[in-house]
């Protein structure tokens, strides 16, 4: 599995590994709906309706880390369940997804970036990523 869940007092800690930039990226958004739908993440079939979700950033970690932020902000936001893109698209310091919604409402957990910051590590780059994010709860942060 490309990710995995720890629960702590302090919050939920996602690890990632992935071989490529859009594996690491596959698990990031994997986890992230993992973490806040249960796990494993929900599946079903879209009926046609997505959320684009986006982020730009000067390296990895920034690209990760606002993404997740806008990840965890569809998935508060969205009617339905957010389930993993099919595909990802990428420019130079961008990443672009669109997220399928399922209408049928799942059990949600909200969560944010840990205050920690960063929040999100990246351990190792090319050859084999290895990432580290920190999530807390959502009413605990505020």
């Amino acid at each position: 599995m490309p990710y995995t869940l720890n629960d702590s007092p302090n919050g939920t800690v996602l690890t990632l590994t992935a071989a490529t930039r859009d594996e690491l990226v596959h698990a990031l958004l994997g986890g992230l709906l993992a973490a806040s739908y249960g796990n494993p993440s929900p599946s079903g079939a879209p009926e046609g309706q997505f959320v684009p979700i986006q982020a730009s950033g000067n390296d990895t970690g920034e690209l990760l880390t606002n993404l997740a932020a806008d990840a965890l902000r569809a998935i508060a936001e969205t009617d339905g369940t957010l389930v993993p893109p099919r595909w990802l698209s990428f420019d130079e310091k961008r990443v672009t997804a669109h997220l399928p919604v399922v209408p049928a409402g799942a059990s949600r957990r909200a969560f944010v970036l840990a205050a920690r910051h960063p929040a999100l590590t990246v351990e190792s780059d090319l050859p084999a990523f290895r990432a580290r994010l920190e999530l807390a709860a959502a009413e605990r942060a505020a």
